[in-house]
Order: C-alpha cells, then structure tokens, then sequence
C-alpha cells in the first residue's frame, strides 16, 4: 500500500515537532539540575538559569501543541460527532476546524502586531537581555503548526 503524501508531511512534521519538544525537555532539565546544583553544591548559583528555563518551557508549550495533536494526544469530545451520519460528520469537522483555524489565525496576527512593537521598543527580558519578541515568536510558528496538523488530519481521514 503506498503511503499517501499528505501522510508523509503530516508524519515528518509530527517527527519534527516530537524532536524540538525532546531538545526543550532535555535543555529544560539540564538548566534545573545545572542550577540546583552550582546553588547547593557551590554555592555559585547561575542568575540566568531560570529565566532561560522558563522560556524554553515556554517553547515546549507551544511547539508540543502541535505534535500531540498530530499523534491525537490532545482533548476531543466526540459525543456529538459519532452519532451524526457520515456525511454531516464530516461537514461539522470541517466547520469546527475552520473556525478554530480563524481563531488560531487571529491570535497569530495579534500576536505578530504584538512581536513588531516590543521589538521597536526593545524591551528584553531581565537576566539574559533576550528579545522578548523572541520570546513570542515561538506562538505563530507553534499555532501554525497546530492549523497545519488540523487540516492534515482532515485530509488524512478523508482517504481512509
């Protein structure tokens, strides 16, 4: 049986997105154990450590989005979907995943408006001076990647 190629990107995304949520954990927990650590160990704790820690958990969030929803990890209540006959099944699931696709849509641009003037005003985060533009940029991408994964999975669906 060969594989269809929209399965293929749904399957490299979803791969993609399950190593960067890895790389996030392991740096997370590398960052704690380093800083607990050099604090009770040293006495020479890291003034940056938890700051870097809180944004790579950040990063996690919203990049995990994205591969739980790809493995189908991620909360749906189907009480109303699996009664409905197959051809209004399916229009209900392209509805909702239009709407939640305008919704997820409208945070990207708020939130891109909002990466542009903290930008301009360049405003950082305390201990590492990191962008907090930066800091955002990971909601467009990992919302992007939640609408991605919505339709594929639609797509997906329609050929089995």
């Amino acid at each position: 049986m060969m594989i269809r190629p929209g399965n293929r990107f749904a399957e490299g995304l979803t791969a993609s997105l399950e190593y960067l949520t890895m790389a996030c954990i392991a740096i997370m927990s590398i960052l704690v154990i380093a800083q607990v650590v050099l604090r009770y160990v040293f006495n020479d704790p890291l003034t940056w450590s938890e700051e870097m820690a809180r944004i790579v958990f950040i990063y996690l969030s919203f990049i995990g989005i994205g591969a739980a929803y790809g493995r189908r990890r991620h909360m749906f209540i189907d009480a109303l979907i699996i009664v409905l006959p197959a051809k209004v099944k399916r229009a209900v699931q392209y509805a909702v995943t239009g709407i939640a696709s305008a919704f997820l849509l409208a945070v990207i641009v708020i939130t891109a408006r909002s990466m542009v003037v903290l930008y301009r005003v360049d405003i950082t985060t305390p201990a590492l001076e990191y962008p907090m533009a930066f800091v955002y940029l990971v909601i467009p991408l990992g919302l992007s990647a939640l609408i991605t994964q919505m339709w594929l999975d639609l797509y997906k669906e329609g050929g089995s």
